[in-house]
């Protein structure tokens, strides 16, 4: 049965490039601080180890440390927890986002559109499957960073999905088109999204956070902050189910 309301916590947070263990760590403390009871607290990509790091240091497999991270938090906030982490699978490595729920089930979606301008094509094999994910009723679109440019990939096709979660690692100087494609992607998929990105610096690089989550017509249900935070935001099934009842565009288009 679909539950009615969905609450979502976007873990805003910066990210080391050195200590697996230290982001882990970092990462705990920031939701043992959160009393929101959320459903999804949705993570940064690649999370544990920072973005550039992961290019050099040993992908971890399935099932290891980050993944066994995972699992213990989502059974202690009685929550699923999801992001990106790079995996290592029969000699290929994928930007992998894991969403773990408190039983330990976990559903998994590997980046289709791999950022060639940063060399990831050199480093990630690009997934090949696109991923929906079942959790509490809801169909769950994942996505990671990068992907959001395409429409394509992010494209609702029946049977529908409700929600987007996309985890990412995006730069100051690109701000201006997460801003704009997020609720776009959300207006023009009728269905709400989630998007955390990180805060903070990684070499040159700077991230200035701006995780938001909107409603299906693109409206901020949250503010875009720029601080390290935790923002949650509860969603209504029957208020995305009337809208695209009033505004059945989906159905003629798919």
């Amino acid at each position: 049965m679909k539950k009615e309301e969905l609450s979502i916590s976007l873990v805003q947070a910066n990210v080391s490039f050195d200590s697996v263990e230290g982001n882990l760590s970092h990462l705990e403390e920031l939701l043992e601080s959160d009393s929101s009871e959320s459903d999804i607290y949705l993570l940064p990509e690649l999370f544990n180890t920072g973005y550039r790091n992961a290019f050099h240091m040993k992908a971890e497999k399935m099932g290891l440390y980050t993944t066994r991270w995972m699992k213990q938090m989502a059974a202690r906030k009685n929550a699923a927890i999801c992001g990106s982490v790079a995996i290592d699978e029969n000699g290929q490595v994928f930007n992998r986002m894991l969403f773990v729920e408190p039983s330990g089930t976990i559903q998994y979606y590997d980046k289709v559109n791999v950022f060639a301008f940063s060399g990831e094509d050199k480093v990630f094999s690009a997934g090949q499957d696109e991923a929906i994910f079942e959790y509490l009723g809801w169909r769950i679109k994942a996505i990671i960073c990068f992907d959001l440019r395409f429409p394509e990939t992010v494209r609702n096709k029946a049977p529908y999905y409700d929600l987007v979660l996309c985890s990412a690692h995006w730069p100051s100087p690109r701000i201006q088109a997460w801003d704009a494609l997020i609720p776009a992607r959300a207006i023009e998929n009728q269905a709400y999204f989630a998007a955390v990105n990180r805060v903070g610096n990684e070499g040159e690089a700077i991230y200035p956070g701006h995780s938001v989550l909107v409603d299906f017509k693109g409206t901020h249900l949250i503010p875009a902050l720029e601080n390290e935070c935790i923002l949650g935001c509860k969603i209504k099934s029957s208020e995305l189910d009337q809208f695209r009842a009033s505004f059945p565009f989906l159905k003629p288009v798919l």
